[in-house]
């Protein structure tokens, strides 16, 4: 990242996925804590997993995506980033079919548990994306966001690692991610 006069911080062109054009200090730290405590968590809650190391690896670097991804996609760099472009919007979320499908090879027990809680998330992103009004999109998200929690509550995981990522993969995608935070509600037009 390079540095800039202001409370901002430019962004380098190869980390604007995730942070957009520029941020602050306080969201990178907010996104380095969240990051980093989750993927502790994810060691402790793993510790005891006969899995490979090449799985452990893998979870790990996936808990760092989640954790920080949850609140990124809460900050104006990143949520202004993707704000210019539906189109990258959806990319975002297509892209995001690929971590289920590491979850999946990592928790092979817990197949229809995520395969269920992704397929409500990443089409509730789609939903979510698709309202105009700022208003209703964030009421919508939340709406989303709680059946989604309780679609992981009833598909029983055996794993409570599993259904806790799946849990913030929801967080992460539905509400942080699909609403546009730094939208005015007063500037939009009428309508869903």
């Amino acid at each position: 990242m390079i540095k800039s006069h202001s409370n901002k911080i430019k962004v380098h062109r190869l980390l604007r996925e995730l942070f957009g054009l520029e941020t602050t200090r306080f969201d990178l730290l907010a996104i380095i804590i969240s990051a980093v405590s989750f993927a502790a968590l994810t060691l402790i809650l793993n510790s005891n997993s006969a899995a490979l190391a090449t799985k452990a690896i893998v979870l790990i670097i996936l808990a760092l995506d989640i954790g920080g991804g949850v609140v990124a996609n809460f900050t104006t760099g990143t949520n202004n980033y993707y704000a210019e472009s539906l189109q990258k919007r959806y990319l975002f979320v297509v892209f995001h079919l690929l971590q289920p499908s590491v979850l999946i090879w990592i928790f092979p027990n817990e197949l229809l548990a995520i395969l269920g809680v992704s397929i409500f998330t990443l089409t509730s992103s789609l939903i979510v994306l698709n309202i105009k009004k700022n208003y209703n999109q964030r009421i919508i998200a939340v709406t989303l966001l709680l059946l989604s929690l309780i679609l992981s509550t009833i598909l029983n995981y055996t794993d409570p690692l599993a259904q806790v990522i799946m849990q913030l993969f929801s967080v992460k995608l539905i509400l942080a991610f699909s609403v546009n935070w730094t939208a005015n509600d007063k500037d939009e037009k009428k309508g869903m």
